[in-house]
């Protein structure tokens, strides 16, 4: 027998009847378009709903995982949609727990490069507005400039625990070695039945490309860096077995060793310098050997690209067959190699020369407006759903690096401060890995996000994997959300530590009840535990 509805549900169960029927009715018409607003309003109500930790789990396992895989293998492009749609629905349960009704507490503040990221998107709305936009190519470039941030603030907010952060580390490294099996099923079957010139650039691991033209095998090769530095910043600390280490690197060294990422490759050196810089002057021992094992490594992984990939293959910009992956670098560092393609047409042009032609048409020229503040977001961008308007108006894609993106579509202003957000954060990261409060597990880590932020600050005129690569713009969001989390944590210890007197018992007692209470209220409820 059914019980009777109480009065407070009954206008929840009459609102759900209406829904249905309406909602039946507009199927009833046959218009799927019908259907739409309907479907919509159920998303945004899972989305209210659905649980942090789920939704933040759905982001990393199909950005690290999922997407590039089926756009790989299955050759289904739209499927780097997928990743910024998730990113972008964060945002609702994110705004949600924001507004939530709280207790009244001692607030940590924010760090700097929060408000200098603000600048940023405003930098990029500006330009934007100033540009006349279209539609599609400011769509197609939400998915840089707006769309992952959301993981970055809700790690600062406190969504998630320290538990959940420190399982996601682990979760990168299981990344990193799963990026050798799938490397080498492309090295030995798909890059071998190329016939392109570079067929190495096929293997990109579970990074987004495809067969024939490649792929993210840059922001693979990075991420593999990044990797390598938890792994020794875990390993000095004594927080993961050696055994596990030395699989995770071995992993690291083969993927690196399969894909062919000579920038990778030349920054180990600088990985090993980032982890082990305290050790310079307390124990240089230690610190040199390092350096020499970082650079052993380094001329090891150089002798095999130059005995693998350029024994029989290969060109450079000038169109000569390179003798050293060296040459190949130095040919990139050249403002004047530019030169026609051979084998699909177009033109071929040096990331030095990108530069150059970029400060003779903004800046030479005398074109202040464009060199500050760029064209508008997705001016560079090439999509089926809209190009931007310089793509057409260049013999060569303008897009290859952060670097070249940004000036063009947000300005000098744009790039110095996307560039400070990740030094900031870095240098926030290094100082709360100092800090007592911060377990050692978690001081190993912010150390290896450290190094991880410097690496892509100086990366940016490398390659464009920061704002193109879902795995990439991941991971970079979650260092700076989890460099915010613990700049909180270390930031409220130290005012609860100067509050101190005034939360003292006024008898003198060491143990008092309301000053233990009024400590805990203080601290919010997030950063418990």
């Amino acid at each position: 027998m059914i019980s009777n509805p109480s009065r407070g549900s009954l206008p929840l169960l009459f609102l759900g009847l209406g829904f249905a029927v309406l909602m039946g009715m507009a199927a009833a018409l046959g218009r799927p378009a019908f259907l739409a607003p309907f479907v919509g309003l159920i998303g945004l109500l899972v989305l209210f709903v659905i649980p942090a930790r789920l939704a933040f789990w759905s982001i990393l396992v199909v950005s690290m995982v999922l997407v590039g895989p089926v756009m790989y293998f299955a050759k289904l492009d739209s499927a780097r949609w997928v990743p910024p749609l998730l990113t972008l629905a964060l945002y609702v349960p994110l705004a949600a727990f924001v507004l939530r009704p709280k207790k009244p507490t001692m607030d940590a503040g924010w760090p700097l490069w929060l408000f200098i990221l603000a600048m940023f998107v405003v930098v990029a709305v500006c330009s934007t507005a100033l540009s006349s936009p279209m539609v599609g190519e400011v769509a197609v470039a939400s998915r840089a400039y707006f769309a992952f941030w959301s993981v970055a603030l809700a790690l600062a907010v406190g969504m998630l625990g320290p538990r959940d952060m420190a399982l996601a580390w682990k979760a990168l490294l299981v990344c990193a070695v799963i990026q050798l099996p799938v490397a080498l099923y492309q090295y030995l079957v798909v890059a071998k039945a190329s016939s392109r010139l570079s067929p190495w650039d096929a293997v990109v691991g579970t990074f987004p490309g495809n067969m024939e033209g490649g792929g993210a095998s840059h922001g693979m090769g990075i991420f593999l860096l990044i990797a390598m530095a938890a792994v020794l910043s875990l390993w000095r600390t004594r927080q993961i077995h050696r055994g596990l280490a030395i699989l995770v690197l071995l992993s690291i060294l083969g993927s690196l060793g399969l894909s062919e990422v000579k920038a990778a490759v030349l920054l180990v050196p600088v990985v090993f310098a980032l982890v082990y810089y305290r050790e310079l002057l307390q124990r240089p021992a230690l610190s040199v050997g390092a350096v020499l094992i970082s650079v052993a490594l380094m001329g090891t992984l150089l002798l095999v690209y130059e005995n693998t990939f350029y024994a029989n293959r290969g060109m450079t910009l000038s169109g000569k067959m390179p003798t050293s992956p060296l040459e190949a670098v130095k040919n990139q560092l050249n403002p004047e190699e530019v030169h026609s393609r051979s084998e699909g047409g177009g033109v071929v042009v040096s990331r030095a020369a990108r530069m150059a032609d970029w400060w003779q048409r903004s800046v030479r020229y005398g074109d202040p407006f464009h060199a500050l503040l760029g064209y508008g977001i997705g001016a560079t961008q090439i999509s089926s759903i809209g190009t931007g308007e310089l793509v057409r108006q260049f013999p060569y894609p303008l897009d290859m690096t952060s670097t070249n993106v940004l000036l063009w579509e947000t300005g000098v202003i744009g790039h110095v401060l996307l560039m400070a957000v990740l030094v900031l954060a870095g240098m926030n990261c290094a100082g709360s890995a100092r800090s007592p409060l911060v377990p050692v597990e978690h001081k190993a880590l912010l150390e290896a996000a450290a190094a991880g932020l410097m690496i892509y600050a100086i990366t940016l005129p490398y390659s464009n994997f920061a704002l193109r690569a879902a795995p990439s713009q991941f991971l970079m969001v979650f260092m700076l959300g989890y460099s915010a989390y613990w700049w909180r944590v270390v930031r409220l210890g130290s005012l609860i530590r100067a509050a101190g007197p005034a939360l003292a018992p006024q008898d003198g007692s060491e143990n008092n009840t309301k000053t233990d209470m009024a400590r805990k209220h203080a601290t919010p409820r997030y950063l418990h535990g």
